[in-house]
């Protein structure tokens, strides 16, 4: 989801990179923490541990290091569902260390799990072991958990504000898409984009509302983004694009999202996380 406010393709624009890529940050992530703590580790061992023991431990920093991955989707849920702005802001902390408590939590528990089964042979954990293992572990993944998420909430605070920068000088040149061709029946017609309203994606399909007509092209929203002019169009949702000149309200919502009214009296829903680009976008 993104503010199409230049001719970048919209994927880099969107400042949320995709969940895969995430989560191999996650992972060498993890790997630095967990490594980090390894010095500690051999020290409180007896002499020539490490020696014998270094493909074991290579192997549990690893595992945990994926186990700690798997916390990444979650993690960027609670970025997206409670960004930490000028709005809410102690509701938005409050919810994001909540989620990390109870992450932390739950993978300390998830591991005592996973080591009773692979390691000892046993059905379950022992509820003191993992009574235990939460006094002595969960704090830190805490910690772990809390800085990963603010490498998150720091990456889109930066997108978001990445529309409000001048477009790259040498984009002034560029030819926008004016008429959009339309193959439907095994005819051909061009539609003048001047005419389209609003825009959404429909599986493989791009939607172009234009008053009560809806005509369908097969594009994919991120190609169809970039051949549009930017100072006409908008993306206001991940699956909405909508022409600025047909906006005429824009109603914030107690969550963070907006209802953004058309002049034809369609309601979109605008993201909380562009919703302050979006307003800024039609001041201008």
């Amino acid at each position: 989801m993104s503010l199409s406010s230049a001719a970048a393709p919209s994927a880099s624009r969107s400042g949320a990179s995709p969940a895969w890529r995430w989560s191999g940050l996650a992972f060498l992530y993890w790997l630095a923490c967990l490594a980090s703590l390894e010095p500690g580790t051999i020290a409180s061992r007896p002499a020539g541990w490490i020696a014998q023991h270094w493909g074991s431990e290579v192997v549990r920093i690893t595992a945990a290091a994926c186990l700690g991955m798997l916390a990444t989707p979650a993690l960027l849920m609670l970025a997206e569902r409670f960004p930490i702005g000028r709005r809410a802001a102690l509701r938005a902390t409050l919810a994001n260390l909540g989620g990390v408590v109870v992450l932390a939590l739950g993978l300390v528990a998830l591991s005592c799990v996973l080591a009773a089964w692979l390691l000892r042979g046993e059905a379950a954990p022992s509820g003191a072991y993992i009574a235990s293992e939460l006094a002595a572990h969960a704090s830190l993944v805490a910690a772990y958990l809390a800085g990963f998420l603010a490498a998150i909430h720091a990456v889109r605070r930066l997108a978001d504000a990445a529309p409000s920068l001048p477009a790259p000088r040498e984009a002034a040149g560029t030819e926008w898409l004016t008429v959009l061709p339309i193959k439907e029946r095994g005819r051909l017609t061009l539609l003048d984009l001047r005419s389209v309203d609003w825009i959404e994606t429909q599986g493989n399909y791009q939607a172009l509302h234009a008053g009560e007509t809806v005509r369908l092209v097969r594009e994919t929203s991120a190609r169809l983004c970039e051949r549009l002019d930017p100072s006409r169009f908008v993306r206001i949702h991940r699956q909405t694009i909508v022409a600025l000149d047909r906006v005429r309200s824009l109603q914030p919502l107690s969550n963070g999202d907006a209802v953004l009214r058309l002049s034809t009296g369609a309601e979109l829903r605008v993201t909380r996380r562009h919703r302050e680009g979006l307003r800024r976008r039609l001041e201008q």
